[in-house]
């Protein structure tokens, strides 16, 4: 298979990432025994990551924090192949930090990002590299970023643009922009938001489908978990399941979804979603965010270990 042309480029945090897992069922107001990693993270840069371990070609715009953990992070991306030329690093400031707490059974129960840095994040700082983008090129939307940022970049580009909401609360920011996505990639409770209707069975996960398409979205997919997901894209809509997966940490699984399905969008919607499945489901075998074994002949091994099921809906 051969390898998209067109770049990747991503705006967003990239992040000092401290991730706590219990050894058994979380406990609260209690000291719980478990471990702790230290890795580098944030939205921007995990799809970044992903993409690069993949072998597409990468920018990647962020803030460092001008510390030493902020320097190993710039470090980290270059060394990954990543371009970094239009990032800043700003002084007496820290990185920013996202720090998860997950259960045994590695699914996240709490997190606390501090995205504070991105506030610094202007637009004569965005608006030369949005200059170097081509129509054909590929741009992720990080929802950590500011409102007023993200209507910015969304704007003053006419490629292709893709977005993982993130949260249920940093949805409300990319709303009013949904008809300038060409893919988006919700969960059930970020669909719900979007939607305004719960999403209880598969008639209403069709209905949010339906919904969300008609708004000018090409690609929706709305993922469920351990319960596989739904697409709606020009092939048609398709709920999609594949079997269980022994979940070592989901941290990260969602920004390993959407790196791969742009990665290889060029193939395909369906074609796109094997990956994109696969991916998602090689993170949550790692304990790191991102899972370096990912490749295209790893992302081939997982997707015939735990091939994708489609049936299709009307």
């Amino acid at each position: 298979m051969k390898k998209a042309k067109r770049t990747f480029h991503l705006i967003g945090g990239a992040n000092i990432d401290i991730l706590g897992k219990s050894f058994e069922t979380l406990r609260p107001s209690d000291s719980n025994p478990g471990s702790v990693s230290i890795s580098f993270g944030g939205v921007a840069r995990n799809i970044a990551h992903n993409l690069t371990n993949i072998g597409r070609p990468v920018r990647l715009l962020t803030v460092f924090g001008d510390d030493s953990l902020g320097h190993q992070c710039a470090k980290d991306c270059k060394d990954r192949n990543m371009d970094i030329s239009h990032s800043i690093f700003l002084e007496d400031s820290t990185s920013s930090t996202y720090l998860a707490i997950a259960n045994k059974d590695g699914d996240m129960s709490v997190a606390i990002a501090d995205m504070n840095i991105l506030r610094n994040l202007k637009k004569d700082m965005v608006q030369p590299f949005l200059q170097t983008i081509d129509k054909d090129d590929i741009l992720v939307v990080d929802t950590n970023l500011e409102f007023e940022m993200i209507e910015y970049i969304t704007s003053n580009v006419s490629c292709i643009l893709a977005c993982d909401p993130i949260s249920t609360a940093k949805t409300k920011k990319i709303l009013p922009f949904l008809s300038r996505l060409t893919v988006f990639k919700p969960n059930r409770l970020e669909a719900e938001v979007c939607c305004g209707f719960p999403i209880t069975d598969d008639e209403s996960l069709m209905k949010a489908l339906r919904y969300l398409r008609s708004s000018g979205i090409r690609d929706v997919i709305i993922t469920l978990g351990v319960r596989g997901g739904a697409i709606a894209c020009d092939e048609g809509l398709f709920r999609y399941y594949h079997k269980d997966v022994e979940v070592v940490s989901a941290t990260g699984a969602g920004d390993a979804f959407l790196s791969a399905y742009i990665a290889y969008l060029d193939f395909g919607s369906i074609v796109a979603l094997k990956y994109g499945v696969a991916a998602a489901i090689a993170s949550c075998l790692c304990e790191s965010t991102v899972n370096d074994k990912i490749s295209h002949l790893y992302l081939e091994e997982i997707a015939a270990e735990y091939p994708l099921q489609l049936v299709k809906r009307d």
